[in-house]
């Protein structure tokens, strides 16, 4: 067989319906953090820090949830305050990056007619499931040193 070339890699080709599932995820993902990161311009500051709470979880059980504090910091650092937004909620702002780098790589992809559900095979499901076990970790302490009366994360639930 000379002159005939073999591909170093097979292709796997999956069902039409995964493949429409996971640009699906992507798109409503990249539609939610492109709409969160409006609101969190648009939303006055002020508003946030003296208003009512617009957590369902504690409306409902008067309990700080596991993201509690997570509006106030993006609020926050959307209108550029860096400092608070990590006081009230620490992954705050790392969420904010990450839904900018979902919107920014699913807006590339679009514009250059290339299939977006590839930004599932880029992200490590192991570094995923890291960063929110690290996440839920943090929740929990911040839930149980409020419920002890720690001061410490006063700032989330004031």
């Amino acid at each position: 067989m000379s002159g005939a070339t073999f591909p170093y890699r097979r292709r796997v080709h999956h069902a039409r319906g995964v493949q429409l599932a996971s640009r699906i995820v992507v798109l409503g993902l990249a539609a939610l953090s492109a709409t969160a990161l409006v609101i969190a311009r648009l939303w006055p500051v002020y508003s946030v820090d003296s208003g009512p709470t617009t957590c369902l979880f504690r409306i409902l059980t008067g309990l700080p949830c596991p993201a509690c504090g997570m509006t106030r910091s993006w609020v926050h650092l959307a209108h550029g305050d860096v400092a608070t937004a990590f006081e009230y909620n620490l992954f705050g702002p790392p969420g904010m990056a990450v839904a900018v780098g979902i919107v920014a790589y699913t807006a590339v992809a679009l514009v250059r007619r290339r299939r977006p559900e590839r930004l599932l095979d880029v992200v490590s499901p192991k570094l995923a499931l890291g960063l929110v076990a690290m996440w839920i970790g943090y929740s929990v302490v911040r839930m149980v040193s409020i419920g002890m009366g720690q001061e410490y994360f006063a700032l989330v639930v004031s």
